[in-house]
Parts: C-alpha cells; sequence; structure tokens
C-alpha cells in the first residue's frame, strides 16, 4: 500500500492532477465524506485521502475534503475553466473532484479484545471509516510464538455485514497471535486492522513422569528424574518434593513450602530442589544437604518412610502453573489432593476420635447390611417358589453393588431393593394378551435381546410401540444386574414429550417385554432423505422445522440432565422422530439398540476433554448438542468430513480444527455452536440456556439465522458412512 501511494505521489508531481480530474461538481453529498480544514496543498489533499481509503478527493480553492460519492457534475473540466463561460453563483458550492485510484474499503475501526483467556477472547470492531459496500468481515487468527509441540495453521472466520463482536474459543494457552480483521466487498478483501495478543497461562497438559527410586542410603535417596513436553505453556524448571509417607497428611499442590517453612507451618512436605529443564535427564540425590536455587535439599531421617514427586513449573506473564507426578517411594506412593486445611496442625485427637467413631459405624452398617442381605435372600426365594406361573426378571436378589455405566452418577445407584418389587411401584404392567410382536420387522438387535415392532391394545385403540425382549433366564448374574441398571435409567426419567418414553414390561414364563414408544425412523435417515430440490430450495425440510426439532432435542436433553443421565452418545443417529417430526431422544439406559450389527461410532461428536482421559460429564453432552445442531443444517453431512481417519480427529481438535460455519447459517447460530465447543467444560452452557438461545432465534426472522434457498456452486455436505459405522457383532 505504500508503495502504490508513493507511485501515485510522484506521477501527480511530475504529470500534475489533471489526468486525475473528474470534473467541476456542485452540492456534493456529505454522506461518508470529511472536510479536512487543515489541509492546505493538493498534494496533501490527495495523500490523506488516500491513506483513508477515500474513493474521491475534492480540492478548490484551499479547501480540501474527501468522499465516496459524488454530487451534480457541471463539465468535465475544471471549476474555473467552467466559471469562465458559465456565470457561477458565488453561493453555490462548487469543487474540483479527483479520483484517488482507491477503490477498496478500509480497516474496520477501534478493534478492541478482551476478556483473554488460556484458550479463548472476544473480539470487538466497528465499520470503517471510508467503504461503500461492505459484504462481511472476516476475522484470521495467526499464530506467532507458541509452546505447543503440534503444528499450528491459522484460523478463519467470516461474518456478515451486521457483525461486530466474536467470541474466539479455540486458541492454544501462552501463545502469541496476531489478530486481523478485514473488511469484505464484492472483489474480495479490503484494508485490515492488526492487534498482537497473547492468550493466558493453562495447566501443563503433561504430567511429569513418577521419579524412579534407584537407592536408599537412610538419610539420602537416588532417584532418577525424567523430563516431560508441555504444549501449553513454557517448562521454566522441575521441583522435586519430598513427603513424609507416614504422617498421611492431606497434600494440597498449591501450599507447598521449602523446607524451613514447611517445618514452621507443620507440614509433612517440603520443596528439597528446583532445578533447571537441561538438568532433568540426570539422577539426582534427596537429602544431599545442598541448596538448589532457593530451595534447601534437606538430609533425610533414616526412621522415616519417604515418597518423592517430580514438579513441573511453567512460569508465562506472571502466572505460574505446576503439574506433580504421582510419588515413588516405598510404600507405593500417596494420591495428590488439593484439601489441604491450612489451619491443620498434624492429627489432632478430635480427628482421630472421629475417624475412630466413624470407622466403628461403618463396619456396624456392614454387618448390618450382611443380615439383611441374608434375611431378604431367604424371603425372596420362598417367594420364587410362590410365584412359579408368574415368571419375573429372574435376578430377585438386593441390588447392592450394580456398576455405574456412566448414564448415571454416582451418588445414584439403584435402591437396594428387589427388582421385581421396583417394577410393580413404577412401571406399569402389560397383559401379554394386549401385545402383539412383529417378529418379521426386526428394529434392531441390543445388549439383552432383540427389539422389534408391535402393537399395543388398548380401550380399543391399536398403538404401534416398540417390544425389547429378553430373555432373563439364559443371563449371568452380572449381565441381569446391568441389565435392570440400564432399564432403572427409564424408569427415572419419567415421561417427556422429546424422550422416548418407557410404557411398561409384558412377563411370560420364557421372558420379560420392555415396551417403548415407537418412533418410524432416526433422525440421521430423516435429514439426508430431505436432500431434496424444491423450488427454490434446496431441502424438503423447512428452516423452521429444522429449529423445532433442535429445540425439542434441547428440551429432552434438558430433562435427562435434570434427572441426572448423561448421554454420552449423542448424535443424529441416537435421535428417534416420529412422523409428525417430534424429535425423542434415544440410545441412553435400555433403549439402546442398532440394527444390520452396525454400530455407530460417536468420536466424531466426543468433547476434547473425553479425548484426554477424562470422563464424560453434562458439558461433554453440551459439545455432542453443538455437533449434532451442526449436523441438523449440514442435512445429515459428516462432521470433519475432510479428515478421513476417526483416530486424527483427537490431534485435530488439540490444534482449534472445529466445524466450519456453512454459508447458509448466520452468526448468531454458528455462535451457539461455537458457545458449546469451549474448552474449558464449565464456560460451555447449559441446555436451559441454549433453549433460551434457540427459542430466540426461532423469534427472530428465521431467514437471517438459517436458510435453505438454492445459491451459486452449492453443494451438499459429504456423508461418509464408513466414517460413521463401525461394522461388527453387535454388543
Amino acid at each position: 500500500m505504500k508503495n502504490i501511494i508513493l507511485i501515485f505521489y510522484f506521477y501527480n508531481i511530475i504529470y500534475g492532477f489533471e489526468d486525475d480530474l473528474i470534473g467541476c461538481f456542485k452540492d456534493m453529498p456529505k454522506n461518508r465524506s470529511i472536510y479536512l480544514a487543515e489541509i492546505q496543498g493538493e498534494e496533501d489533499c490527495m495523500n490523506t485521502c488516500f491513506k483513508r481509503y477515500y474513493r474521491f478527493f475534492s480540492f478548490y480553492k484551499g479547501h480540501c475534503s474527501c468522499g465516496n460519492f459524488l454530487g451534480e457534475q457541471l463539465t468535465n473540466t475544471t471549476c474555473d475553466s467552467y466559471c469562465k463561460n458559465n456565470q457561477c453563483d458565488a453561493l453555490t458550492q462548487l469543487t474540483n473532484v479527483y479520483t484517488t485510484a482507491n477503490m477498496v474499503p478500509g480497516p474496520p475501526r477501534d478493534l478492541k479484545i478482551i476478556n483473554i483467556t488460556s484458550n479463548s477472547m472476544r473480539v470487538y470492531w466497528k465499520e470503517p471509516e471510508s467503504y461503500v459496500e461492505i459484504t462481511g468481515y472476516e476475522v484470521r487468527v495467526e499464530p506467532v510464538k507458541t509452546f505447543s509441540h503440534y503444528p499450528i495453521q491459522p484460523m478463519e472466520w467470516s461474518y456478515g455485514n451486521g457483525t461486530f463482536q466474536s467470541e474466539i474459543s479455540t486458541l492454544l494457552s501462552a501463545t502469541k497471535y496476531n489478530i486481523s480483521i478485514y473488511s469484505i466487498y464484492s472483489e474480495g478483501k479490503g484494508a485490515s486492522v492488526n492487534k498482537l495478543i497473547e492468550t493466558r497461562l493453562a495447566e501443563p497438559d503433561n504430567l511429569p513422569p513418577q521419579p524412579e527410586i534407584l537407592s536408599n542410603e537412610g538419610d539420602k535417596i537416588k532417584v532418577r528424574l525424567t523430563g516431560t513436553t508441555n504444549n501449553n505453556g513454557p517448562i521454566t524448571a522441575y521441583r522435586i518434593i519430598v513427603v513424609k509417607s507416614d504422617d498421611n497428611q492431606a497434600f494440597d499442590k498449591d501450599s507447598i513450602l521449602s523446607f524451613s517453612e514447611a517445618q514452621k507451618n507443620g507440614l509433612s512436605y517440603y520443596i528439597a530442589a528446583e532445578i533447571k529443564p537441561n538438568d532433568i535427564e540426570r539422577d539426582f540425590i534427596v537429602g544431599d544437604g545442598r541448596r538448589y536455587g532457593s530451595f534447601y535439599n534437606a538430609p533425610l531421617d533414616p526412621s522415616i518412610n519417604y515418597d518423592i514427586l517430580l514438579g513441573l513449573v511453567s512460569y508465562f506473564n506472571g502466572e505460574t502453573k505446576v503439574a506433580y507426578s504421582q510419588a515413588s517411594g516405598y510404600r507405593n506412593g500417596i494420591s495428590i489432593l488439593n484439601v489441604y486445611d491450612g489451619n491443620s496442625q498434624g492429627d489432632s485427637p478430635g480427628v482421630i476420635i472421629g475417624l475412630s467413631v466413624a470407622i466403628g459405624f461403618l463396619t456396624f452398617m456392614f454387618i448390618t447390611g450382611i443380615i439383611g442381605f441374608l434375611i431378604l435372600k431367604s424371603k425372596i426365594v420362598n417367594r420364587r417358589q410362590r410365584l412359579s406361573d408368574n415368571q419375573e426378571l429372574t435376578l430377585q436378589g438386593p441390588m447392592i453393588e450394580v456398576e455405574n455405566n456412566g448414564y448415571i452418577h454416582e451418588e445414584d445407584h439403584i435402591s437396594a431393593v428387589s427388582h421385581y418389587r421396583n417394577l410393580k411401584q413404577k412401571v406399569r404392567t402389560l397383559s401379554p394378551s394386549q401385545l402383539k410382536i412383529e417378529p418379521t420387522n426386526l428394529l434392531g438387535v441390543g445388549k439383552f435381546g432383540k427389539v422389534n415392532s408391535g402393537t399395543l391394545h388398548e380401550s380399543d385403540i391399536l398403538t404401534t410401540v416398540t417390544c425389547y425382549s429378553i430373555y432373563d433366564k439364559k443371563m449371568n448374574q452380572e449381565t441381569k444386574k446391568s441389565m435392570l441398571q440400564e432399564l432403572d435409567v427409564l424408569i427415572k426419567t419419567g415421561k417427556h414429550e422429546n424422550l422416548i418414553n418407557l410404557i411398561g414390561t409384558s412377563e411370560t414364563r420364557e421372558m420379560v417385554v420392555v415396551v417403548m414408544e415407537y418412533a418410524s425412523m432416526n433422525l440421521k435417515d430423516f435429514l439426508l432423505g430431505s436432500r431434496d430440490h424444491f423450488p427454490g430450495k434446496f431441502s424438503s425440510m423447512t428452516e423452521k422445522q429444522a429449529l423445532d426439532i433442535a429445540l425439542g432435542i434441547c428440551k429432552g436433553m434438558g430433562h435427562l440432565h435434570n434427572s441426572n443421565i448423561i448421554h454420552k452418545q449423542l448424535c443424529a443417529r441416537s435421535i428417534l422422530i416420529t412422523n409428525d417430526l417430534v424429535p425423542k431422544v434415544a440410545s441412553y439406559g435400555l433403549a439402546q439398540y442398532f440394527s444390520h450389527n452396525k454400530i455407530p461410532d460417536y468420536t466424531r461428536w466426543t468433547a476434547m476433554e473425553v479425548f484426554k482421559g477424562n470422563q464424560h460429564t453434562m458439558k461433554s453432552d453440551i459439545w455432542s448438542f453443538a455437533c449434532l445442531l451442526w449436523e441438523i443444517v449440514a442435512l445429515g453431512g459428516t462432521p470433519y468430513g475432510n479428515i478421513s481417519s476417526n483416530n486424527e480427529v483427537p490431534a485435530n481438535l488439540s490444534k482449534g480444527i472445529r466445524l466450519p460455519q456453512l454459508s447458509y447459517v448466520n452468526d448468531d447460530l454458528y455462535q451457539i455452536m461455537l458457545d458449546c465447543w469451549q474448552l474449558v467444560p464449565d464456560e460451555r452452557p447449559k441446555f436451559e440456556d441454549l433453549l433460551e438461545s434457540l427459542e430466540s432465534l426461532r423469534g427472530s426472522n428465521l431467514v437471517h439465522s438459517l436458510s435453505f434457498s438454492i445459491f451459486s456452486n452449492f453443494q451438499y455436505e459429504q456423508f461418509y458412512p464408513d466414517m460413521e459405522l463401525s461394522v461388527r457383532p453387535v454388543f
């Protein structure tokens, strides 16, 4: 741009401005024009207007102004020439107008970047000072310096011309970025405005390896230390931590002191040394009496058992984060817990007495439970003999140790009562004569049996239902427990319009049939089937129907979460849809079954933290919902279809790759997805928040949120079955 200005500048010095003269104009419009009173010369006027991205500059009788629009042209010569041949009214505002040869819009104004965290920021800007027509804006985020070992590519986001802010939530921590915002017009990009920012420091993403104890000489312990990598920031130093194992004191990783300070505060752990990263790959003597940095490596007491930890210290821009290994020692290590009470001074007599009372009480409860178990088992055995003509679900013992399959929180175990009694109290019992199973219409196969369609006859009304046939007599004890827990999940949810509801159970001598609501197809098949060209449209589904489906799923998932149930497998295939286009969340609890031995692979809908080994949480379902929302507007397209292998998805997510904004999806709707893909789970919205946001979009003009109107070069998002399904024996 500077070279263009210089060429233009010297050209006009040599040849003058006459070649750039458009003519003499009157009544120049004031719209998007500025008057520069401080400019005196014609050359300065031209340079100033060019640098400020105006298309025209006006100069006449020492007055300079810049503008993008023209008034009434009197002649294509100068105003002086015109006035020689014509009577010019002194009150008429005349001016000579020249072209600056600048046709691109200027840079956005007032770029502000706030709320910078370790992985996100919010960007604000205003429209350029000078422009004629802007169709949108582009935000480009380019890494300048990072500690990540992954290759990082620049990221770009496009927005409409009415959007002036964006939440960017896929950044790496402790990384310097160049933020550029461009104006977009019909011919391409305009000028940009730039700003450098640095994200904040995050916790190290890798724990240091456990120190390996080589020898113990009583007052010294020889350990072998091994370093690690940290993609979230620098490795500033390593700390060697000494823990007195026998004290059983809670370990607070945020309150680790030097040897002398730890003694003053009654702590049984302290920092023995802090060494440079380059010194980590060597053996280290704990207790050698030397100083390392500001820490004293005190000799050890031969009568005490010790554990040794290695800490990774990361310091960046005034912030420090530390990650600790598990302990190495002769007592199999300790657990690092953030529960230290700074007022504690060891185990007080009150604490010891309290623990003794608690242990005694738990022992009493355990013995009482065993006695109760034996009595209950005896009663149930007698009762089973009396109920030989009414075959129950054959696990009748108390449900004490039902394993948690990830759908119910640990505190919500099934009650220790017989399952038969549980059914009688909570679920309708249907007579076998009311139920007709269609053996030729196999809907799928689940963990515990086949799933067919059927009809339920009640009050002269025939209702199509889903029948899950479970031959429980053939099950071993563990399988029965698993089945009962998954049935209890359906019981817990109660009734909701947007869930596959449990209707009841029907029992015969051979099996129990779990009867659920029926829906004609899953959402994935419906979306792919909606790919049809109507007049001016590329989908038989309307924009309102798409948003209503998303709203229904949101309501159903909100009800599941209120019931403390985590789905873990949310995608279009796990949603059934009725003939009235009412979505029904399925594939949770006992409502899981798949057809044709093709099991859905949920990798492309899985939250980032799950790939890092963390458990599924309700916030993981939020991430999956955004992928499902994208799947809806993409009419069944495969998420990350450009990534051929599911094994490569986690690494790409770590690099900041997210599902793209489709050209027919507006910024507000896409922003909802971005909010759900926040790296920090707690920063993601709840389903109640998503419901409010989606209802707000539905209440506005839907054309602005989502449009299925045909446009040039339109192509459907690709659907790749092999990326979404795994062919293997069912369960």
